[in-house]
């Protein structure tokens, strides 16, 4: 995994009044890391609608989609895997019940990472870096040093583990998070201000300072 991760915010679209299927569909012809849908106040049935809705487009794209909390979901959707939290579901519980699903990992300090990597999800989240609006009660701001600390601990441990960045992250600075980490993850610098046209490019050009490339 290596890029942009981009999260496909029901809420935030909402407000945008962006429809979420042609916003993911601009998202993915960048050709991101991975994208996650975030639904966190749709009904099981809706959440489970977009996310049968978002395989098949993903997978044509040859973007591994992620479902947020849920694991149930995500295996009936057929996604690649699912993104849990500290109060979510165990790693170790959620192979058991839902093999094949690939796991990710929410952490906030040195404490969390220590103990995901005995977990040892399929990636690791460190956040939030920056403070952000898309959460309603977030966790402390790391920053940028203390992204940097957590990072070089996590790799001291498992070197192979790839760690993904998040929280208040923009084009401005997605370059120098990117320097750090394996993906970003990017919410509010993906939504468009009026209509859709300029979501693409907003994706390639976070790729590409992700990804360390200027044009």
């Amino acid at each position: 995994m290596r890029g942009l991760y981009a999260i496909i915010d029901i809420e935030a679209l909402e407000r945008r009044g962006a429809p979420p299927v042609a916003f993911a569909e601009r998202v993915l012809a960048a050709r991101p890391a991975a994208i996650q849908l975030r639904d966190k106040r749709g009904s099981a049935r809706a959440t489970l609608a977009l996310l049968r809705a978002l395989a098949p487009l993903a997978a044509a794209a040859g973007v591994p989609l992620f479902a947020n909390d849920r694991p149930d979901l995500a295996q009936l959707a057929g996604c690649d895997g699912v993104h849990v939290g500290q109060d979510d579901l165990p790693v170790a519980l959620v192979r058991q019940t839902f093999p094949g699903l690939r796991v990710g990992l929410s952490t906030h300090d040195a404490a969390q990472v220590e103990h995901a990597i005995a977990e040892a999800p399929d990636y690791l989240a460190v956040g939030p870096i920056f403070a952000t609006a898309s959460k309603e009660n977030p966790s402390p701001v790391v920053g940028l040093a203390g992204l940097r600390e957590l990072a070089a601990r996590a790799r001291r441990a498992r070197p192979d583990l790839p760690i993904v960045a998040i929280g208040g992250i923009s084009l401005e600075t997605a370059g120098e998070v990117g320097s750090m980490v394996d993906a970003v993850a990017v919410i509010g610098a993906l939504l468009p201000d009026g209509g859709l046209s300029a979501v693409e490019g907003r994706a390639r050009a976070l790729q590409a300072m992700i990804l360390g490339e200027r044009r």
